[in-house]
């Protein structure tokens, strides 16, 4: 029996040019059952677009409602399509290669024959995701992902093995790979997330009070803690037509927070990342107060170097809001 696939991707704007691209291609996959396109009051209509796409369901929201609820609405969606076995997200940029699906259905089944009672997520590998890049790579994902009681990412350790290594003149021996591996990762994003549709019984869906940014994080994260798993399968390849704003260039984090020219974007993204790392990610509170305060006298020390005292105050502003648990929509910032 052939498996049936929902893909769920949210858009909005002006993104036509992308989505289509997406679009073409998965309709010529026949595992797809159906394409839930949830838009997010983009500023075209989609459904005169893809009129002649039986396989194609537009979910028209009024207003952009953010990632959280665009993916909430689109996998509450696909849970009603009956025929409805596995739901595979996807942003409206990522271009599947030819057999990303088939490759994530055949490890699924095997994972699932030698462990029948695991719960797992797979995951696609993007070409702009260095983190689950350098995971397969090396079979391993723990050196890869902020330390738990990190700060917005930032952990002293990191700064001290740096440091170790300057003076003991180490460096890390790249090593011969030849192929990518099968990883277990922490968390993923939207983008590439394949699973059961029967998992959102134990997770729950997306929380759209983070309207944008970390939601993803959260949300595939509660596998982790529902002690599940997620794998990366290096075989089921994704390219991201456009690059995300904080992969530009290929600056740092904390630079592209001090330098980005969205106030929107920098301040949901820290504040969803503090709200996210009090919730799931610090088992010491001590630990984690001394990575705020390193991260806090770089944070000044990089701002009053740019000049950027205003985006100071914005992320001090985010910092708060996370901690103390402000979330949803803040109606002083523009898209």
């Amino acid at each position: 029996m052939k498996p049936n696939v929902v893909v769920v991707t949210v858009t909005y704007g002006k993104r036509w040019r992308l989505l289509n691209k997406v679009l073409t291609k998965l309709m010529k996959n026949s595992l797809i059952c159906e394409i839930i396109v949830v838009d997010n009051a983009s500023d075209y209509n989609i459904k005169n677009k893809i009129s002649h796409q039986k396989k194609i369901k537009v979910i028209p929201l009024k207003s952009n409602t953010g990632s959280a609820n665009g993916f909430k609405s689109g996998i509450l969606e696909a849970l009603k399509n009956k025929d409805c076995q596995y739901i595979w997200l996807l942003d409206d940029d990522n271009m599947p290669e030819d057999f990303a699906l088939n490759e994530l259905l055949n490890h699924y089944e095997k994972i699932q024959f030698n462990n029948p009672n695991d719960v797992f997520a797979l995951l696609s590998l993007r070409n702009d995701r260095k983190e689950f890049i350098l995971s397969s790579k090396y079979g391993e994902s723990k050196r890869f992902f902020p330390l738990v009681n990190s700060f917005l990412g930032f952990h002293f350790k990191n700064i001290i093995g740096k440091v170790i290594r300057k003076v003991t003149k180490r460096r890390c021996i790249e090593k011969n790979i030849k192929s990518l591996k099968i990883v277990q990762v922490p968390l993923a994003p939207y983008g590439g997330l394949f699973f059961s549709k029967n998992i959102i019984e134990i997770i729950g869906l997306p929380d759209d009070k983070f309207y944008l940014y970390s939601d993803d994080y959260e949300f595939s994260y509660r596998i982790t803690k529902n002690n599940g798993k997620i794998y990366t399968i290096p075989t089921s390849k994704i390219n991201d037509i456009e690059k995300s704003w904080f992969n530009v260039k290929a600056r740092g984090f904390l630079i592209s927070l001090i330098t980005s020219k969205s106030d929107m974007r920098i301040y949901y993204s820290v504040r969803n990342r503090i709200y996210f790392e009090n919730k799931d990610l610090v088992n010491n509170r001590f630990i984690y107060k001394i990575n705020k305060l390193f991260f806090i006298v770089i944070l000044n020390a990089l701002t009053l170097l740019y000049n950027k005292r205003e985006r100071k105050q914005l992320i001090l502003k985010a910092i708060k809001d996370g901690e103390e648990k402000n979330l949803g929509y803040n109606k002083s910032l523009k898209m």
